[in-house]
């Protein structure tokens, strides 16, 4: 158990001016999280573009793991402190290497030595540590090339910071740092993963469903409430809304031609994301499409569902195939989730031939003679709000009269 951890913060290099905008972003999200899962009091410092988060007591592991899905983190080391003394650090190193299990490892001693000062250069510290850690330890053995332990030596102005454990983070930039989005979430794989995505490019979100009652179960929303719950915990603090869409869908199907069923349900979900979209201050709608993955997704559909969006439509899966996606599905914990079977009143609605190269005539007609403005007001008006936590809890928010 470790009380003190060392934050890598990734892509920090690019940020040239803005470096400090950048680094404090991350700083907020990070004491957040360990506020909602750490007990005792915390120390937070930048020691030359590492946050160094100090303890009095020892961190957990439920604590690391929050910490491990920030975005904007390249890797945490699990630390320990010691004087600017390289005798305290060999004793510090020994301790280490107690707690490792198997006896007969490899290692490699890896120092940066970022003071300038300090006596000894970076060889010289890892050859005379390494020396010494063979005397200690006669089983061990140094491989430089793959070793199974690495110790990193971090040599900063105050002090020195030991470390066998680096974590990887998720890496990206700090959750806020890209905007504000409203993603359209499904039940199924696609839009869990997208959201991923681009939250690791520092983007704020509000989710959105388009629930289809009464031609859909409970079933289905609470399928969206685990999702959520998941994926939120790459988010920090943020909402869900549950729209009611069945009955408006009944009204779309009556007066559209039916091959265009299912595009212009699409149509009408991105009005309405829209519509949110302004009420939040989000910049962008963010959905899960890959090209040629369903009709609504052909080049064609694309192209007349980007022309009527007040916003740019962000598809960060465009160019993945359902492997690329089913993969990152299962990395971030939504896999198990997303294929549970679900009602699906768009296949339900669906038509027979779905248009996949629309007459654009047809489509200006139609969107121009039938706006439904008030009716995807009146939807976004009683949708169901949820708040959701740090921890992704999911609580919902009182209606106000």
């Amino acid at each position: 158990m470790y009380n003190v951890i060392l934050i890598n913060v990734d892509e920090l290099w690019l940020k040239g001016k803005n470096r400090n905008v950048y680094f404090k972003t991350l700083k907020t999200h990070a004491k957040d999280v360990l506020k909602s899962y750490h007990q005792g009091n915390l120390d937070f410092s930048n020691i030359l573009q590492r946050l160094v988060i100090k303890s009095e007591t020892n961190f957990s592991d439920e604590t690391i793991k929050a910490l491990e899905s920030i975005p904007g983190i390249h890797s945490i080391n699990l630390a320990r402190e010691v004087e600017k003394d390289l005798d305290k650090v060999l004793a510090e190193a020994i301790e280490e290497f107690k707690q490792i299990k198997n006896k007969n490892f490899t290692f490699k001693v890896f120092t940066a030595r970022s003071d300038k000062t300090f006596p000894q250069n970076s060889m010289e510290v890892n050859r005379w540590l390494g020396h010494h850690l063979l005397e200690n330890f006669p089983d061990i053995k140094v491989d430089v090339h793959d070793p199974e332990v690495s110790l990193e030596v971090k040599i900063l102005p105050d002090s020195i910071f030991i470390s066998t454990k680096k974590l990887m983070g998720i890496g990206g930039q700090p959750l806020g740092a890209s905007g504000h989005l409203v993603t359209m979430l499904s039940g199924g794989l696609d839009s869990p993963v997208a959201s991923f995505l681009m939250a690791k490019r520092g983007c704020k979100q509000t989710f959105a469903f388009f629930y289809s009652y009464p031609f859909v179960g409970e079933e289905v929303l609470d399928k969206i409430l685990k999702l959520t719950s998941i994926i939120s915990k790459y988010q920090r603090r943020c909402k869900l809304y549950i729209i009611p869409f069945g009955e408006f869908q009944k009204i779309i199907t009556k007066e559209v031609r039916e091959e265009y069923r299912t595009v212009m349900f699409r149509k009408f979900m991105i009005d309405c994301s829209n519509l949110l979209a302004q009420n939040v201050g989000a910049q962008a709608i963010l959905t899960g499409d890959a090209l040629g993955q369903v009709s609504s997704q052909t080049i064609g559909n694309i192209a007349l569902l980007d022309q009527v969006s007040q916003r740019p439509i962000f598809r960060p899966l465009i160019g993945f195939n359902k492997a690329e996606i089913v993969q990152v599905s299962k990395e971030i914990g939504t896999y198990e989730t997303s294929i549970i079977p679900h009602d699906d009143a768009c296949s339900l609605f669906a038509p027979k031939h779905p248009i996949i190269r629309p007459n654009e005539k047809y489509w200006n007609d139609f969107t121009r003679d039938h706006p439904y403005t008030e009716n995807l007001i009146k939807c976004l008006e009683q949708a169901m709000v949820y708040d959701v936590n740090l921890k992704g809890e999911i609580n919902p928010i009182e209606a106000k009269d």
